[in-house]
């Protein structure tokens, strides 16, 4: 007698839709923690710019208005890999925001103002 050796046409099937099932759990999930490990980029960037204008208020009596007045200068502020930084204001109060550089990623807007509290929002 022959043994027949395979998979039968059921068991190909509960595997493809075990696999299906897996997958639409998985790549949700993925996505998510993927856009929130790009979010983690601006919030220390703008805890930094908080510290350096609360040295400069110090320094000079009042906050600075652009990138180029802090300590560091501009330099310390280009752009990241998915923000863009910009500070708007001086004298007694500002605002820094960071943007996502690319809307598909669906990428959540952060700003920092004189309280020092790093928050969702825009300029």
């Amino acid at each position: 007698m022959h043994s027949k050796r395979g998979f039968t046409l059921i068991e190909l099937m509960i595997v493809v839709v075990v696999l299906g099932i897996l997958a639409a759990i998985a790549i949700p999930k993925f996505n998510q923690v993927t856009r929130r490990s790009k979010e983690a980029e601006a919030p220390p960037i703008l805890r930094q710019l908080s510290t350096l204008q609360e040295r400069h208020r110090e320094a000079t009596g009042g906050y600075a208005a652009s990138w180029s007045d802090l300590e560091g200068g501009a330099s310390n502020f280009a752009d990241g890999d998915y923000y863009t930084f910009q500070i708007t204001g001086g004298g007694s109060t500002y605002v820094a925001c960071a943007t996502p550089l690319d809307a598909t990623l669906n990428l959540q807007s952060f700003r920092v103002d004189e309280g020092g509290a790093v928050g969702p929002g825009t300029c």
